[in-house]
């Protein structure tokens, strides 16, 4: 939430009264609350200029919805990512208009880190599990490496191959929250890609710790490591790469893989890709891409996977780093 948003939301709030503040405060992650809390507490007062200019935003809002005949639903959604940002707004939306149900696992994303590593590590891995892939995966992260090493491969693996989480493992898991933390409600079951997520919780991981866990995936389901891999880095992660290491990359791909890799391209990747480009070859590279027409979506997607493959071969030589804090090596 950048410092404008967290500045109207502050005034929002305060105008909203205590209760009804703290009721929309409940569903926004810690950290955007700590932005919040901190603008609300730099607000000395607010004036009838400032208040009239808050709830002029809104009707400016309602009016230019409900002209194009969009319905409560859209104008309460529009509403809240006006007013709290897109993300925030979207999580609150969710919430509000019951598109998705709200867990009280969530509570967990505010108690301390630490407290939860105490709560886990005695846990059978299932529930280790489950628990961390309903966190934020920074968080997931963070516990992880809390943890003993072999539990920590388990869990991650026991992750990625989760899909639905069975009602009875969510009851288990809601007695053990209410006995170790006294976290009430009742947790809902729900479909997980588990795939994706422990993709994410091994990015976030970063390092030696990512590495060791992938390493050791790979012996126990090969098929699934790389699945993994993919998830971790698609082609619109080519932006992270540095100036000098796009350069390098470059020199590996041919000319018409590129082309057809461009088709479907995210314009930040192709910006990425140009500019590390002499002039002269750019220009050419767009010829041959007007010249080649049309092209499947499945061969775009083919010849974006050989591209990161090379990257990912380079990666692991040495000559490039795919993270966007490393460094690259000449060879």
């Amino acid at each position: 939430m950048n410092p404008n948003n967290s500045h109207q939301a502050a005034m929002l709030l305060l105008m909203m009264g205590e209760e009804q503040a703290a009721e929309v405060l409940r569903h926004i992650d810690p950290d955007s609350v700590e932005k919040i809390g901190m603008a609300m507490a730099s607000i000395n007062e607010v004036n009838h200029e400032q208040a009239n200019a808050v709830v002029s935003r809104f009707q400016e809002t309602m009016e230019a919805q409900t002209s194009f005949g969009v319905g409560v639903s859209g104008y309460v959604r529009q509403m809240l990512v006006s007013s709290l940002g897109e993300d925030r707004g979207k999580t609150l939306a969710d919430r509000v208009l019951g598109e998705d149900e709200a867990m009280e696992i969530d509570s967990l994303r505010w108690m301390d880190r630490d407290t939860i590593v105490h709560m886990l590590r005695d846990e059978h891995p299932q529930i280790v599990a489950i628990t961390l892939a309903h966190m934020p995966q920074d968080q997931a992260a963070y516990i992880i490496k809390q943890l003993p090493s072999a539990l920590q491969d388990d869990v991650v693996l026991r992750i990625a191959t989760l899909e639905k989480v069975p009602q009875a493992a969510m009851r288990e898991l809601q007695d053990i929250l209410q006995n170790k933390l006294q976290l009430s409600g009742n947790f809902k079951s729900k479909a997980i890609d588990g795939a994706s997520t422990a993709a994410g919780i091994i990015n976030s991981l970063g390092g030696d710790a990512g590495k060791r866990i992938i390493s050791s995936l790979e012996k126990t389901d090969e098929k699934l490591t790389e699945r993994l891999k993919d998830l971790m880095f698609v082609f619109a992660n080519l932006v992270q790469v540095s100036d000098k290491g796009m350069q390098l990359l470059l020199r590996e791909v041919s000319t018409d893989l590129l082309t057809i890799a461009l088709k479907g391209a995210d314009e930040k990747v192709r910006d990425k890709i140009f500019k590390n480009m002499s002039k002269r070859a750019g220009e050419m590279l767009l010829e041959d891409m007007e010249a080649r027409g049309p092209v499947k979506l499945s061969e775009v997607e083919t010849a974006q996977k050989e591209i990161l493959i090379i990257a990912r071969r380079m990666a692991e030589e040495g000559a490039i780093s795919l993270g966007s804090n490393g460094d690259d090596y000449v060879q």
